[in-house]
C-alpha cells in the first residue's frame, strides 16, 4: 500500500528547483463540498476538465475517482464552488531515494506555500526514510495543509521554515547530480542507436547512404564552337 509524507520547503529553495526543472502541471481547482471525508471538486488542468469525488477509505488513505467533463460544465461548475486553490506541480528525483516519487507543490491561491510530497511502497519505506538536510517540517498529518482545507479556509498558519547555506548547497548539488545524470543517460543512448546502426549495415539489412553522383563535366570541342559559328553567320 503506498503510503506518503509531506514537508514544508522553504521559498528559495522551491524557486530553485522549479527554475531547473520547469513547471511539470499547473492546476486549479473548485471545491464543491466541504464535508471532512468525502470531497467533490472541479480540477482544470492544461485543456482538460474533471469532476472528481475524493473518499478516504477505512484505512484513512484517500481515494479520487474522476470523470471527464466538457469545459463549460466544468466552469458552471466552478462558479458554485465554496472555495478554490491553484497550484504549480512538478516531479524530480532525488540523490539518496531516486525509486522515491517525489512532488513539489507551490501553492499560489488562496495563498503562497511550498509543499514536497514523497510516496512510498510501504510504511516499512517511509519510516526508514532519511530525510535531506533541505526539507522543512513535516505536516503529513496535520489537516490544515490539505488542499480541500487550503481551498475553503485559506491558509491558517504562518509556520517559518528554516533556511541555512548547507541547505542551499544541498539543494544545488543534487540538482547538479541530476543533470549529469541525465547527459550521461542521453550520450549512452546516442550511442546505442549508432552502434545499433553500425549493425544493421554490417548485416546488409540497413544501406548505407550514397553520395550524389557528380556529374562530368564535358569541355567542348573546337569543332563544336566552329559548327555554333557558322549557324550564328547563317
Amino acid at each position: 500500500m503506498k503510503v506518503a509524507r509531506r514537508f514544508l520547503v522553504a521559498p528559495c529553495i522551491a524557486r530553485l528547483i522549479s527554475r531547473d526543472r520547469g513547471v511539470g502541471r499547473q492546476v486549479v481547482e473548485g471545491h464543491l463540498s466541504s464535508q471532512s471525508g468525502k470531497d467533490q471538486f472541479v480540477r482544470f488542468e492544461a485543456d482538460q476538465c474533471h469532476y472528481v469525488l475524493s473518499e478516504c477509505d477505512q484505512a484513512g488513505d484517500c481515494v479520487e475517482k474522476e470523470a471527464p467533463l466538457p469545459r463549460e460544465h466544468a466552469e458552471a461548475l466552478f462558479g458554485l464552488c465554496l472555495g478554490q486553490i491553484s497550484y504549480d506541480r512538478l516531479h524530480f528525483p532525488l540523490q539518496n531515494g531516486p525509486s522515491h516519487r517525489v512532488q513539489l507543490d507551490r501553492v499560489i491561491y488562496p495563498g503562497s506555500i511550498d509543499l514536497i510530497t514523497v510516496e512510498f511502497d510501504n510504511a516499512q519505506q517511509a519510516e526508514a526514510f532519511e530525510l535531506p538536510t533541505w526539507f522543512g517540517p513535516e505536516v503529513t498529518t496535520e489537516y490544515t495543509y490539505q488542499w480541500r482545507y487550503i481551498a475553503l479556509n485559506g491558509l491558517q498558519s504562518n509556520l517559518e521554515v528554516p533556511l541555512a547555506s548547507q541547505q542551499v548547497e544541498a539543494v544545488l548539488d543534487m540538482l547538479d547530480q541530476s543533470e549529469k545524470l541525465t547527459q550521461a543517460n542521453n550520450k549512452s543512448a546516442e550511442e546505442v542507436v549508432v552502434a545499433l546502426s553500425r549493425s544493421l549495415e554490417t548485416s546488409g539489412l540497413l544501406k548505407a547512404p550514397k553520395e550524389p553522383a557528380v556529374s562530368p563535366t564535358i569541355e567542348p570541342t573546337a569543332d563544336a564552337f566552329g559548327e555554333l559559328a557558322k549557324r550564328s553567320a547563317q
